[in-house]
């Protein structure tokens, strides 16, 4: 069994060490990268051509010509997941812009792209976040308007997320909730978030600034089948401190309860529906493992 993290670049399995990105990348310099997670469940990928698609619409949404076809990702995932065949694996795919001049115009220091992919074991979601739950805070730096850096485009600038999470540890909490401009909830750093207010779910819309979240897609398509009320609509901070249950979302998490934002104290562990909703989301994973 090779040792981890390794990588999967320019077609070759290798170790972290030994992966080397130029020192003008793009990635580097400026952050001009997309990526992707993806994750196994009983040895399998999950929902990899959604992530593919979402990967071609930042690709476009930030002029970024891909050279690859969906069938040569599946490849080179298949390539790194047949190096850990006992183990579930977070797969990072990250696609650079590529090498050039150290400034910033595209079309003069761009050259090819360049695809990286890392694998490692799936990180291990502690237990405190589903027995009791996340801790939010709410952070004084506001999400990126989606007019600006759009949130939507899963992108290497990640500077905005850096700074709110910073925050929250900084306060004692386990993540931020970030708020847009105007004052609506949008995320945290690395999750979309829900709330139920008298068995109603609720969630941000994109037009906040969200990442159009796959793991939110199936939540919200799930509590539906469940003949759940949903709503896709703006709230603010007076909304979601009345809510009766609060949970995060994400390809690694599932759903999981938040316990407490700030000083605003919610049920201890899953909610009767985020209990539900998290048990009819891993059903549907189960069912729709992907077989490449």
């Amino acid at each position: 069994m090779r040792k981890t993290p390794f990588v999967v670049m320019n077609g070759q399995v290798m170790d972290q060490s030994e992966a080397l990105v130029p020192i003008n990348d793009r990635s580097f310099l400026f952050g001009d990268s997309l990526y992707e997670v993806i994750a196994t469940r009983k040895g399998q990928p999950f929902f990899t051509d959604d992530h593919l698609a979402r990967l071609r619409a930042t690709a476009e949404g930030v002029h970024m010509s891909l050279p690859w076809d969906d069938s040569w990702f599946k490849q080179q995932i298949r390539m790194g997941l047949d190096q850990l065949p006992l183990d579930e694996v977070y797969v990072r795919m990250i696609v650079s812009r590529g090498s050039g001049d150290y400034n910033i115009d595209i079309d003069s220091t761009a050259t090819e792209p360049l695809a990286v992919f890392i694998f490692k074991p799936l990180p291990v979601i502690a237990e405190r976040f589903e027995t009791e739950g996340y801790i939010l805070s709410v952070s004084e730096t506001r999400r990126n308007h989606p007019r600006s850096l759009n949130p939507a485009f899963k992108t290497g600038n990640y500077l905005n997320n850096i700074l709110c999470l910073y925050e929250a540890k900084a306060k004692g909490a386990d993540d931020a909730l970030i708020l847009d401009l105007d004052g609506h909830v949008t995320e945290a750093t690395t999750s979309n978030l829900f709330m139920v207010k008298n068995n109603v779910v609720w969630t941000a819309p994109l037009e906040v600034g969200i990442l159009d979240g796959i793991t939110r897609r199936y939540m919200l398509d799930q509590a539906r089948a469940l003949g759940l009320e949903t709503r896709v609509e703006p709230f603010d901070l007076e909304a979601i401190r009345q809510a009766d249950e609060v949970f995060v979302s994400s390809t690694i998490k599932g759903a999981n309860p938040v316990c407490r934002i700030d000083d605003q104290e919610y049920p201890t562990g899953y909610g009767p529906i985020t209990r539900q909703l998290d048990d009819a989301y891993w059903q549907y994973v189960d069912q729709h493992l992907d077989q490449y």
